[in-house]
């Protein structure tokens, strides 16, 4: 499943990339919001992948419910954390730019999957 979210990832970052430089030219009044949330969709899907898989079939052990809790509440805090930066950096009227509002939503989600795969890969070495 790690190759998988791997692989999800390679392509949700390539597709939003891709996505927010065509957008930037052709919508240039968006507002940074927009860029944020295609920064979280970028590794979203990866994140989910990853996060569901220790759970068995019904009725087979379950994940491991202190891990299972912080891999589900870090992309949380993160989503948290980076939209009260952009509404702080908006409100002061220094809203960065598209590719940077991009970045925020990427690292918004990116401790929670990296500590997902290294419980992911604990797990499979066990």
């Amino acid at each position: 499943m790690i190759a998988w979210s791997a692989v999800a990832s390679v392509v949700g970052l390539a597709g939003t990339a891709a996505l927010v430089a065509r957008l930037k030219s052709r919508w240039p009044a968006w507002g940074p919001e927009r860029y944020w949330v295609l920064g979280l969709a970028a590794l979203l899907p990866a994140w989910l992948m990853a996060f569901l898989a220790p759970i068995g079939p019904p009725g087979g052990e379950g994940p491991n419910k202190p891990l299972f809790i912080i891999t589900s509440a870090l992309p949380l805090l993160g989503i948290i954390v980076t939209d009260a930066l952009l509404r702080h950096w908006r409100a002061e009227g220094r809203a960065p730019g598209p590719i940077a509002c991009w970045f925020l939503g990427i690292a918004a989600i990116l401790p929670g999957w990296g500590i997902t795969l290294i419980t992911l890969a604990l797990k499979k070495n066990s």
